[in-house]
C-alpha cells in the first residue's frame, strides 16, 4: 500500500465519501483489465472480483487501498488466486 504503514508517514484525513468515489473509480478499470485478462464479461469478472479479499480491502477506506495504482490492486488479485499471502500483505 502507501507510505501510510512506513515509518515517519504522515496520515492525511480522508473523506470517507471521497474515499469511496476513488474505491469505486478504480475497481472499474481493475475489473476492466481483469475480464481482459481472464477472457470474461464485465459482469462475471465483477462477480468474481467482489468475491475476494482484495475488494474487501479495497472497499475500506481506512485501508487507503484506493490510493494504489489499478496495476497493484491486480497484481494483489493475482497474489490472491495463487494463494501467495506474503506478496498480497507486502502491497
Amino acid at each position: 500500500m502507501s507510505d501510510a504503514g512506513k515509518e515517519g508517514a504522515i496520515l492525511v484525513a480522508v473523506d470517507p465519501q471521497k474515499a469511496q468515489y476513488c474505491a469505486d473509480l478504480v475497481a472499474t478499470i481493475v475489473v476492466s483489465q481483469y475480464s481482459k485478462e481472464h477472457g470474461l464479461s464485465t459482469a462475471d469478472a465483477l462477480r468474481k472480483i467482489m468475491r475476494t479479499k482484495t475488494y474487501e480491502v479495497l472497499q475500506d477506506p481506512e485501508s487507503r487501498l484506493c490510493f494504489e495504482s489499478a496495476e497493484s490492486i491486480l497484481d494483489m488479485l493475482r497474489d490472491e488466486e495463487e494463494g501467495n499471502w506474503d506478496a498480497w500483505l507486502s502491497v
